[in-house]
């Protein structure tokens, strides 16, 4: 199965989980983008999050372009309000529902149950809520960065937006699921307890940002964008601008005024003042500003 250059070219959003993906969700689909049917509160696209959201899976599978493309076919299809899925899309359909049902689809076993096979009806039996405007489509899910080279060799033309906030506010998140889920993929050792977390989190967020960023260079600037959430929330005009620009959308101010009120300043911005940050790896604090973030003089 090869790229497929049939298919409308969608607006993908990724970024480890607590980066402000779902804001950037929020400002597309004002923009009158379709990013699904079955949405977490967190606007994650749950037929994604079923499909991909599976570790154990894509340790087997990520080397075999085949079997990914083939759930890539499948989620299009059921996106897009496309026929049913063929024998093999089926077949893959299934194997994800029953991992699920089995395992869940995080560390925590969240998902176990009949969770899945609701999704799975959703996506082959549902009544599309929503109709696509001049094929403008797409979704948010925060572990697509994971299949980022995946779905550039898939969909032709693909826009990816990636958020990215502070490493060391992130390290503090109570979410690391990312962390969990797939830190073994991109070969970092889980954290042996709780007050590991931090000091791991953050080789997490450098490593994975890192990986993103070599990707998004080979992509270039017209299939890439990163949205740093600190900026965005700081400069909600200046920064969706920018989202504007690489969409090519064209808007006149008054029109927009809803989309810039979207951003707020959340209350654990810059969090990690109040931390011991004597826990890092000094290696890897200095390389937070290869990756658009500085720390204060008094933070050292």
């Amino acid at each position: 199965m090869q790229k497929n250059d049939e298919l409308p070219s969608p607006v993908i959003i990724g970024g480890i989980g607590g980066s402000g993906t779902r804001v950037v969700a929020e400002i597309i689909s004002h923009l009158g983008f379709y990013i699904g049917d079955d949405l977490s509160p967190a606007k994650d696209n749950l037929w994604f999050l079923l499909l991909f959201k599976r570790p154990r899976w894509f340790h087997q599978a990520c080397h075999d372009k085949k079997k990914i493309f083939t759930g890539l076919s499948l989620f299009s299809k059921a996106m897009l309000h496309q026929t049913g899925p063929a024998w093999p899309e089926l077949r893959f359909l299934i194997r994800a529902v029953l991992e699920i049902s089995i395992l869940g689809h995080n560390y925590k076993g969240d998902g176990r149950g009949l969770w899945p096979f609701l999704r799975a009806w959703n996506m082959v039996a549902r009544q599309p809520k929503m109709t696509l405007n001049q094929g403008r489509w797409g979704w948010k899910e925060p572990n697509t960065h994971i299949y980022l080279e995946y779905l550039a060799a898939y969909f032709n033309n693909i826009k990816y937006i990636h958020t990215i906030r502070h490493g060391l506010d992130m390290a503090f998140s109570e979410n690391q699921q990312q962390l969990y889920n797939w830190g073994p993929t991109l070969g970092l050792e889980l954290p042996k307890s709780r007050s590991d977390e931090p000091a791991t989190s953050l080789k997490y967020w450098l490593k994975s940002n890192r990986r993103v960023m070599e990707i998004g260079e080979k992509l270039g600037d017209q299939k890439f964008l990163v949205v740093n959430f600190d900026r965005l929330c700081l400069s909600p005009k200046s920064e969706i601008q920018k989202i504007l620009s690489f969409l090519n959308i064209k808007r006149a101010a008054e029109n927009l005024a809803t989309v810039y009120r979207i951003p707020k300043i959340p209350k654990s911005l810059g969090r990690y003042r109040a931390q011991n940050i004597s826990q890092f790896d000094p290696t890897d604090l200095s390389e937070l500003n290869d990756l658009g973030f500085s720390m204060a003089a008094d933070d050292l």
